[in-house]
């Protein structure tokens, strides 16, 4: 529990570098002492089942393939860290049977009502913003405790959406949208009925209780949507602070915007996105970028000289295990899905080891004190990530003053009806 413990709170440091703003929202919704079965979407690797761990206290076990436990040091790890292993045909059928101790093991988790799990009801891992058919698992898993523990508990189930902006992509922004639990008691009746009608019928809501906290994105309704999320997006006016917050506003204005989408006719889809792609041709054309067109956020070249030295100072520190990182992502991973997972990943371990020797050959010129640097170089390169972000906006603003009929631009960009306040309610918000 310690190492799991430690690992926690190294994931709330490395969120703030790796991702621009961590949302977590409704936690309100997690129960205090009920036993708690967490339910996401599978997009991006280890990094779903993370972010839900990281940013609560209850602790959460996790299943994951069993290739992921090889009889070394990162098999032992991976259970310390709450992994618990799944066989799957993949692995061989004669080892599917050892699946009944990771269930076994895991109602007896949730039974203390203070351990919780996450489940993938999808089974594989997909990069993409919806849902593969639900598998059966879950639902299986809850029922089996409430007739063990004779309908005497509630076990809860609680979607959770875990939403990126981008998935693949360092320096952008996620948000965690929690649900309300689904009460696994008030299928009762139906269970004593019909098993099999209950179990489907739980899988279905819960399908359902999930898509409800995604920005869901149906099929063929991709690049559109990416679109005009991008300039939603630029529609809030949004400072450095807070790197984390609970703030729904834009998550909410983003599943509005996908929803607007996916019930578009199809006349009306490809007349919207013949007027999104004009706009965007235009802003190709004029050298410029819509977060200038947009006009909602200031930045001043005064933050930016008085913030280059300490920019300076964390990109030396940092740029070693961050090129590590990149490197090793781009020579061992071939799969998309797996990529961020995988450079958060090496960047936590390689920036372990960075500073172990930054205190140990700092030992000899400012001893103890040495003990200190690990957390001034996250600290300089946290503040260099931000400062590249705010120069990058700087420079968005700086080249659009040089363009001539800006109100060429700014009519275009009003006349996508959809991005404008009687469309989106949370359009021009300031978001704290």
């Amino acid at each position: 529990m310690i190492l799991y413990n430690l690992f926690k709170f190294s994931l709330w440091i490395m969120y703030i570098c790796f991702f621009r703003r961590v949302y977590y929202l409704n936690a309100n919704y997690i129960p205090k002492d009920e036993p708690l079965i967490f339910i996401s979407n599978h997009s991006n690797g280890f990094m779903d089942p993370i972010l839900i761990a990281a940013m609560q206290k209850r602790p959460v076990y996790f299943w994951a393939r069993a290739s992921e436990f090889p009889d070394n040091l990162k098999g032992k790890l991976m259970y310390r860290l709450h992994g618990l292993p799944i066989y799957r045909v993949e692995e061989g059928t004669e080892n599917m049977h050892k699946n009944e101790a990771t269930f076994k093991k895991t109602r007896e988790l949730l039974y203390t009502g203070w351990d919780s799990a996450f489940i993938a009801p999808e089974g594989n891992c997909v990069l993409q913003k919806k849902l593969l058919p639900f598998k059966k698992g879950c639902a299986r898993l809850a029922f089996k405790m409430m007739e063990e523990k004779n309908w005497g508990i509630d076990v809860k189930i609680l979607p959770a959406g875990v939403n990126y902006t981008y998935h693949d992509k360092f320096r952008s922004e996620v948000y965690t949208k929690l649900g309300k639990p689904l009460s696994v008691l008030s299928y009762k009746e139906i269970y004593e009925k019909d098993k099999e009608e209950a179990i489907a019928q739980l899988t279905a809501d819960m399908r359902v209780a999930l898509r409800n906290q995604m920005v869901y994105i149906e099929e063929g309704n991709e690049a559109l949507t990416e679109k005009l999320l991008v300039l939603l997006r630029n529609n809030f006016t949004r400072g450095i602070f807070p790197m984390y917050s609970a703030n729904p506003e834009l998550c909410e204005a983003e599943q509005q915007m996908a929803n607007y989408v996916n019930e578009l006719g199809e006349e009306e889809k490809i007349k919207l996105e013949e007027q999104v792609d004009t706009y965007y041709q235009n802003l190709e054309a004029k050298g410029a970028n819509d977060y200038a067109v947009a006009n909602q956020n200031k930045r001043s070249v005064f933050w930016l000289m008085v913030g280059l030295p300490f920019w300076i100072i964390g990109t030396l520190v940092g740029r070693i295990p961050h090129i590590l990182a990149r490197n090793l992502r781009n020579k061992f991973v071939p799969f998309a899905e797996f990529s961020t997972s995988f450079a958060f990943t090496a960047a936590f371990f390689i920036w372990i080891i960075w500073g172990i020797l930054s205190v140990v050959i700092g030992a000899f010129f400012i001893g103890w004190w040495t003990l200190l640097l690990p957390f001034g170089m996250i600290f300089f390169q946290t503040y260099a990530y931000h400062y590249q972000d705010y120069y990058k906006e700087w420079s968005y603003l700086t080249r659009y003053k040089k363009v001539k009929k800006k109100d060429e631009l700014e009519q275009e960009r009003a006349g996508i009806k959809c991005l404008g306040k009687d469309y989106m309610k949370y359009a021009n918000k300031v978001l704290q």
